[in-house]
């Protein structure tokens, strides 16, 4: 058959419908390859990075949930810190503890003999302070005394208390002797390292 004279419609149906399919495949693979293609990978490339996106937003919101609790844990802490040198002196604040309790055995009419601070036992946070006193009264201003140690905002123990009449005392206020420990603590603003302040690993080192 001579090219100048073919024509479609001369072919059979099932060549036309051939021929349309080959058409229409090959259509379909040039728009695939020249358009749908790109925007197959962009749409791919874009869900990706919204995937990425939320990602980093659950985690951004996990971590800004964990510093909210940070804050609120550090500001517990800050405040139980606050109280807790509120009842502890610091180091500082030493010389106006002293004073306290020797104003506190006066007001209670107690006259002070003794009163020497000893060395401080460190511990964890704190250190123990011990004071030995020996104050020169009566029943009822050394009951006085021991309330408003007591009812002080600093803690002060007190014990290894020892009782004896005084000895040539015909004032009715200076009928007793005693003698005590008043331990009070102090804050420690370094925490105690055991390497260096435990004797047991003192010893152990050695």
């Amino acid at each position: 058959m001579a090219i100048s004279n073919f024509r479609f419609e001369n072919l059979s149906r099932a060549t036309q419908i051939g021929v349309f399919a080959v058409l229409v495949l090959c259509l379909s693979f040039a728009f695939y390859m020249y358009y749908l293609k790109d925007r197959i990978q962009r749409h791919d490339q874009i869900r990706a990075e919204i995937q990425e996106l939320e990602k980093s937003v659950q985690q951004g919101t996990a971590i800004e949930t964990q510093l909210a609790q940070f804050k609120k844990e550090l500001a517990e802490l800050e405040q139980r810190l606050a109280v807790l040198q509120s009842i502890l002196p610091s180091e500082k604040e030493t010389p106006g503890l002293l004073r306290g309790i020797q104003q506190m055995a006066a007001a209670s009419n107690l006259k002070i003999n003794k009163f020497q601070p000893r060395a401080m036992v460190p511990r964890d946070f704190y250190s123990d302070w011990p004071i030995d006193m020996v104050v020169e009264g009566n029943y009822h201003g050394l009951g006085l005394f021991f309330e408003k140690v007591s009812q002080a905002t600093r803690i002060i123990d007190v014990d290894t208390l020892s009782l004896q009449n005084a000895k040539e005392q015909t004032d009715p206020s200076r009928t007793l002797v005693a003698g005590c420990t008043a331990t009070t603590y102090v804050f420690r603003d370094v925490p105690l390292d055991p390497s260096n302040d435990n004797p047991t690993m003192k010893e152990k080192k050695r």
